[in-house]
């Protein structure tokens, strides 16, 4: 395939490193939502999540066709400056560790949020027990769908 080909790959690869990043952003935002208390802010980061999901879903299906069609399959991002033309050496390498860096990034802060989360839900367990509850009776405690909180709506995990 022509370098072209490669320059799509290349592109690619910096659209992947920006959505890691927007969700390194975003899970900072909802540990810091965490940690105020504010549920509402805590459901938009999710919903904004979602959304950058799904356009990673996208850029994965676009990727594999790219690594096919360019006989890159099974080739990992360390390697790939020594697959591409020779003019594209130093891009594809600084892409690559772009996104390695992306990605590396993003799983610190997406597991301080996860957490955050979690250190936050044991003291809520705790705080339902020593109420005299069982949290397992509770269920998993979701509104309905179509009900929104208030939009001032915190709530002091530690009450």
């Amino acid at each position: 395939m022509a370098a072209a080909g490669y320059r799509s790959y290349l592109d690619l690869l910096g659209e992947l490193s920006g959505c890691l990043d927007r969700l390194s952003a975003l899970a900072q935002e909802k540990a810091d939502a965490v940690r105020q208390d504010d549920l509402t802010a805590l459901g938009d980061v999710l919903k904004q999540e979602q959304v950058v999901a799904l356009s990673l879903r996208g850029l994965e299906q676009r990727r594999v066709k790219l690594l096919s069609a360019l006989g890159l399959d099974g080739v990992p991002l360390t390697q790939l400056h020594s697959h591409v033309p020779p003019e594209l050496e130093d891009e594809a390498r600084q892409a690559a560790e772009a996104a390695r860096r992306s990605y590396r990034d993003y799983r610190g802060y997406a597991d301080m949020a996860r957490n955050t989360l979690e250190l936050n839900l044991h003291q809520i367990e705790k705080v339902i027990t020593a109420s005299g509850v069982d949290p397992a009776e509770l269920g998993a405690g979701y509104e309905p769908p179509g009900v929104e909180p208030p939009k001032n709506m915190k709530t002091d995990f530690r009450a």
